[in-house]
């Protein structure tokens, strides 16, 4: 039961508020019946109570204020960085998009919206935000002035901000954008004639590592001159003081029409810039931050024309003037078109029409039409030309006068007059006079004079004009196998020249030190007779039988015998051979003098036999006897290395000269094994380019050129399948790989001219060896695998002038062998000379992986397309370098300026591969 003093609690937001006194009086008012009512009356008021707290706490924020504000209300910003500005609605929301007070040098993008609640400690807060993208074009303090906006409570006032403007660095490097950045627009000079056509040049470098993509295209406000819209942008990098710089350019052209001093608008674009990178090592994201670039303005002093000469209508530049009629020789009746045209470069928009023409009133003139046609996508370079149909009514020679056309020429400073040639038309008599087509009399253009009263002018020949030779056309295919020789990788080309060089004449060195040593070796004749020794007494065994018999054979063994034992007497007896025997075998000496003994008394005594046992014995004796070998050693005695230093001895010569003629052999079979026929199926090919099959005889010959790569016919062939289908960049590369293997070929060099010519590819070397002037005159006499071959032949003489003089060393041959020696040496050096020049005159083209890139691709740090943040680089077609290695579909390019990256293997070509 409810008391009538009950206290009621207070909240402090109620305290003395009107809300406060009508709780007190409602609850007054409600508390006398509900306290009759009995409980169930006390349970409805407790509801009540605890509604009306909460309508008591509830209150601060449903009678908050409104309020619209800046975020954040100043600061600094940074010179043409893009940053963001919010304005915040709280506890309320705006009517429709705001309109924002215009500020000068800051510029607002488009808006995104956000909302959000937020409950503290009770307190609900409700915004709603816009948040602005802007961007300080002037370093100038800016201010955002006060204004009113409509929200859903009504209209609200905002706040004034302000903001300082400085040098924005670039992310966290510390660097400002003009650090990194260059960029100009520019012109050949800055004085021009009114009216004359020159180029503006845009140009953007940028340190590459910083360069993310351009964000838009140039703005440029060219007013008050006339331009074409820029040219397509055109990226190339450069390296400046250690650093790889990116450059883009792009160009237009422009006039002006009026003369004066301009200072006109400088150039913008919005470019990303790489500012850092985040998140993991195998997923990184690259930060990027956009700013805007702003150029140089450009001031250019336009001069007036001097005084105008008559006839001058207003064109400056450089045209020409043609005219041209047909027939003529017609008859009455019959139509002659009379065509003039106006070609050039100028100020087109400028020139409203031709000059005007005078025929003769015998003639039926049709109203003229101008056809204006322009180069796609400029203003200034076009055509513009009139034909007139000219319908005689009588007989007889009339004279069309020249027409002229007077324009200012830019380079000389003058007013130049072009004309055409008089022309002479027979107008013969017809079968009857033809009625004058629709349209005709004389035009505005025409003033029509009295008909001619002189004798008729003898007719105009035309002048003789030479032919025209017509366009190269890819030649016939080529049904005989050739193959060339492929060159060397530069350290097998080394180890090659280096063995022909030194080792040959190392080798011959060798054997001339052999056969010298072999020669004096002391024991050489006791070889020898020990040798002849077994012969002998072989056929005395023979002659046993036949007493009397084998006396010659027994003077022989004697003879040998004394050899064998070097006895100093023509004639030793008993005696004198023991003492020689046992100076080297004590233990043979006895039986080697018994078995003398018995051999005198058989041929000089009167029983001319020998005992019985005696060939046994002297077999026996013979059979004990050690001759040393010789040894391989001696050679490298100083008395046999070098004979030259002292000793007189002579050799013969006749196994050196077959070893020389065998390494000779040698040579040249190592070098035609080089250049075996390839398997050649042209037939087939043959006649599917014959029938007009290009892509089946592109497809047969590309088969054999795969499996026999260094046949240059086959590649020749193949690249007039590809010229046929216009595809000329592959047949450009296929013909470079033909002109390797055979450069003295005039088919070869057509071929690579014709590529070149057709399809638009221009590597330095292959332009100039395809022209064969200077330098590159000599190195294409060759092959660079032919060159190499030179070399290796230049190495080869070099070695056979140092085995001349060896063998003049040894006495094998007499005093000629200086000059010869020294006359082969000069040779030598002159051709390793021009092989040398000629490989280097070649460069990477003399590398067997060489490669050739026929069509425009991107050099990639690594083999993917995945990554998109790893470096690039665009690559031209056209481009030569080596080829170090392949990946799955990728090839790794080195190139001859130090460059490395991978990049399709589709994309490459490889020239001897």
């Amino acid at each position: 039961m409810f008391s009538r003093k009950m206290s009621l609690p207070t909240h402090p937001a109620l305290s003395g508020t009107p809300l406060q006194r009508g709780f007190k009086t409602a609850v007054q008012a409600i508390g006398s019946p509900l306290e009759r009512g009995g409980a169930k009356r006390r349970g409805v008021l407790g509801f009540l109570f605890v509604g009306l707290c909460l309508l008591a706490l509830a209150w601060p924020t449903l009678s908050r204020a409104q309020t619209v504000r800046w975020d954040p209300p100043g600061g600094q910003l940074g010179f043409n960085q893009t940053a963001e500005i919010s304005l915040i609605f709280e506890n309320c929301e705006p009517e429709g998009d705001p309109k924002l007070p215009r500020v000068d040098g800051l510029n607002f993008g488009r808006p995104s919206q956000s909302s959000q609640t937020s409950i503290v400690n009770f307190k609900m807060t409700r915004t709603f935000s816009f948040v602005f993208p802007v961007r300080a074009e002037t370093k100038n303090p800016l201010t955002i002035p006060a204004f009113e906006i409509m929200t859903d409570k009504g209209l609200l006032p905002v706040k004034a901000a302000r903001f300082t403007v400085g040098d924005a660095t670039l992310g966290n490097s510390g660097l400002a954008v003009d650090d990194i950045v260059t960029l100009k627009v520019t012109t050949p000079r800055d004085t021009f004639w009114a009216g004359e056509v020159f180029p503006v040049d845009y140009s953007l470098s940028i340190v590459r590592r910083y360069l993310h993509s351009p964000a838009s295209n140039v703005e440029w406000q060219p007013a008050p001159l006339v331009a074409e819209d820029w040219s397509k942008l055109e990226l190339s990098e450069t390296l400046l003081r250690g650093e790889r710089y990116a450059v883009l350019t792009q160009g237009t052209r422009a006039y002006a029409k009026t003369p004066g001093n301009y200072t006109l608008k400088p150039a913008s674009q919005m470019i990303n810039f790489n500012i850092a990178s985040s998140g993991f090592a195998f997923l990184p994201m690259q930060q990027v931050e956009q700013r805007k670039l702003v150029s140089n303005p450009l001031a250019l002093t336009i001069k007036p024309l001097p005084a105008a000469t008559p006839g001058f209508s207003g064109a400056v530049g450089e045209f020409t003037f043609t005219s041209k009629v047909i027939p003529l020789t017609a008859g009455v009746g019959e139509p002659v078109t009379w065509t003039i045209e106006l070609a050039g470069t100028g100020n087109w928009p400028d020139i409203t029409g031709l000059p005007q023409r005078e025929v003769s009133n015998d003639f039926q003139v049709v109203q003229p039409k101008s056809k204006r046609a322009m180069k796609d996508g400029t203003l200034f370079e076009g055509t513009l030309s009139e034909d007139v149909v000219l319908v005689p009514s009588r007989p007889g020679t009339y004279r069309l006068a020249p027409v002229s056309f007077t324009y200012f020429d830019t380079k000389s400073g003058t007013y130049r007059t072009i004309a055409s040639e008089p022309v002479t038309v027979i107008v013969t008599a017809g079968s009857a006079p033809a009625p004058a087509p629709a349209g005709s009399g004389a035009p505005v253009q025409f003033s029509l004079n009295p008909p001619p009263t002189t004798a008729p002018a003898a007719p105009v020949l035309p002048n003789a004009v030479p032919p025209v030779p017509p366009e190269n056309l890819p030649r016939e295919p080529i049904t005989v196998s050739a193959t060339g020789f492929v060159p060397l990788p530069t350290r097998t080309l080394a180890v090659l020249c280096l063995l022909s060089s030194v080792l040959c004449v190392f080798i011959v060195w060798l054997i001339l030190a052999a056969l010298r040593s072999r020669q004096n070796d002391p024991e050489r004749l006791r070889r020898a007779a020990r040798a002849k020794l077994v012969a002998a007494l072989a056929d005395l065994r023979l002659a046993a039988p036949k007493p009397g018999e084998g006396g010659s054979q027994l003077r022989i063994w004697q003879s040998e015998t004394a050899k064998l034992w070097e006895v100093p007497h023509a004639a030793p007896g008993s005696p004198l051979l023991h003492a020689c025997v046992s100076r080297r075998s004590r233990d043979a000496a006895t039986a080697w003098a018994c078995l003398w003994s018995e051999a005198d008394r058989a041929l000089h005594s009167r029983e001319n036999n020998l005992p019985a046992d005696w060939m046994n014995r002297a077999e026996g004796a013979l059979q004990a006897v050690k001759v040393p070998g010789w040894s391989p050693f001696s050679l490298l005695a100083p008395r046999n290395l070098l004979p030259f230093l002292g000793m007189t001895e002579e050799l013969k010569a006749e196994g050196l000269n077959r070893a020389i003629r065998a390494g000779a052999w040698l040579v040249i079979l190592l070098s035609l094994s080089a250049l075996q026929p390839s398997a050649f199926g042209a037939e087939p090919a043959a006649e599917a380019y014959k029938r007009g099959d290009f892509p089946a005889a592109e497809q047969n010959w590309r088969t054999v050129v795969s499996s026999a790569p260094a046949d240059w016919t086959v590649r020749h062939n193949l690249g007039l399948a590809l010229a046929q289908q216009d595809r000329w960049a592959e047949a450009t590369a296929h013909w470079t790989g033909a002109f390797l293997l055979n450069s003295r070929a005039d088919t070869t060099r057509w071929d690579l001219a014709l590529g070149l010519q057709r399809s638009g590819m221009a590597p330095p070397e292959l332009v100039e060896l395809s022209r064969g002037e200077g330098r590159f005159k000599l190195a294409r006499l060759a092959t660079p695998g032919e060159w190499q071959l030179a070399l290796v032949g230049a190495a080869l003489l070099l070695a056979a002038a140092l085995i001349a003089l060896l063998l003049q060393g040894y006495r094998r041959i007499g005093t000629w062998g200086k000059p010869v020696a020294l006359t082969t040496s000069l040779l030598a050096m002159l051709l390793a000379a021009a092989a040398t020049f000629s490989l280097h005159t070649y460069g990477a083209l003399a590398n067997p992986e060489v490669a050739l890139v026929w069509k425009p691709s991107v050099l990639r740090s690594i083999p993917t397309e995945a990554d998109t943040t790893q470096k690039t680089s665009p690559l031209s077609a056209g481009s030569v370098a080596v080829v170090e290695k392949t990946f799955l579909g990728w090839s790794k390019l080195n190139f001859a300026a130090g460059q490395s990256g991978w990049v399709r293997t589709a994309d490459l070509i490889k020239l001897y591969r």
